[in-house]
């Protein structure tokens, strides 16, 4: 169902975006996956686990829901 989408996952880096994180990687093959979150330093911890060279789909951003430009 996720196959070749583009998948958008606000607060990636806290405990259910990383699972969703995990799962979809495991199951699917999305076109794109964005982890969008506040929080550098668990953004960079979590791409130690879910590195971009291995999962070419996956990009990490800054930001906050909050900010409507950004998003």
């Amino acid at each position: 169902m996720l196959n070749d989408k583009n998948i958008l996952i606000t607060g990636g880096t806290g405990s259910f975006g990383k699972k969703a994180t995990a799962t979809i990687l495991k199951r699917c093959k999305p076109r794109r996956l964005i982890i969008f979150s506040r929080d550098e330093l668990k953004q960079f911890e979590m791409a130690q686990q879910f590195p971009m060279e291995t999962y070419g789909c996956i990009r990490y951003f800054i930001g906050d829901v909050r900010d409507k430009e950004r998003l």
